[in-house]
């Protein structure tokens, strides 16, 4: 018999990480968030950053320098189950390409998910862009295990200097290998918009709309504290979470480095570091 003390002990270790990975043959998607878009709090939709190519395609559309980022995810600091994952992103003309590669997984179960995306100006204050999202599982009797592949679509505007609106839907439609997956609708609708103050803090604020499932609110900030150093605070309900994070600029190099805390699972944290040119 195991007592209930040692029970809660062994749980974090055995029964989060099969039961977490047991989720994606299903959903198709990793629950990976970027450090700075993990720092306030999932806020994506008006975002202009590094991984564009995951999150609102439309932001790459006002990308006009090339960069390559690696950020790494440890959900809930469970020791085997690490997201590492690779993005970059390169102009052309009056617009990017975007591309994201993640990988994880535990010994017997492994996934692995890619975004590909393009986006462009649509007017000097307009953009839009487009994803293709395909992932896959790995078992070790079969490479391909449940492999699936969906689509996402993006707007952004930029009002004035200090305003900015969007919207996103991700997998609008969607195919999968794996027959519970393809009864599931996990199609995302979001629209959020983002407001710059004192030329030195942006507020952002989205709502994602799960259509058979609930909605969610999320809001946050980046403060810009000095001319290379910055604060993200951010929180998100349902699940109810906090998180901050710092950002440090240093000449061609960018550091992320989050943390969020769900109330109902605990802490994960989150880095990233980026080359840009």
């Amino acid at each position: 018999m195991i007592f209930p003390q040692k029970w809660n002990l062994k749980r974090p270790g055995l029964v989060i990480p099969v039961f977490f990975l047991s989720l994606f043959p299903a959903l198709g998607q990793i629950p990976w968030q970027e450090a700075s878009v993990a720092a306030i709090g999932g806020s994506f939709v008006t975002r202009s950053g590094f991984t564009d190519a995951r999150y609102n395609q439309a932001g790459l559309g006002w990308i006009n320098r090339k960069s390559i980022s690696l950020q790494h995810t440890r959900p809930f600091i469970i020791n085997k189950l690490g997201i590492s994952s690779i993005s970059g992103q390169v102009p052309t003309g009056e617009g990017a390409f975007g591309a994201t590669l993640s990988a994880f997984g535990i010994r017997g179960l492994y996934h692995t998910s890619t975004w590909i995306s393009y986006g462009m100006k649509l007017h000097p204050g307009i953009t839009a862009g487009l994803g293709i999202h395909v992932w896959n599982s790995s078992i070790p009797e079969q490479i391909i295990f449940h492999p699936g592949f969906s689509c996402a679509m993006g707007i952004q505007a930029r009002i004035n200097d200090k305003l900015v609106i969007g919207g996103h839907v991700m997998h609008p439609a969607y195919w999968s290998a794996d027959t519970h997956g393809q009864q599931m609708n996990f199609m995302i609708i979001s629209a959020g918009c983002s407001y710059t103050f004192f030329q030195t803090a942006t507020f952002h604020s989205d709502l994602h709309i799960m259509p058979e499932s609930h909605i969610q609110m999320c809001q946050g900030i980046e403060l810009e504290l000095k001319d290379r150093i910055g604060i993200n605070l951010g929180m998100h309900n349902r699940p109810f979470s906090v998180s901050g994070g710092i950002v440090v600029l240093y000449m061609h190099w960018t550091i992320h480095v989050a943390f969020e805390y769900m109330i109902d699972s605990g802490s994960t944290p989150s880095s990233s570091l980026t080359y840009v040119w």
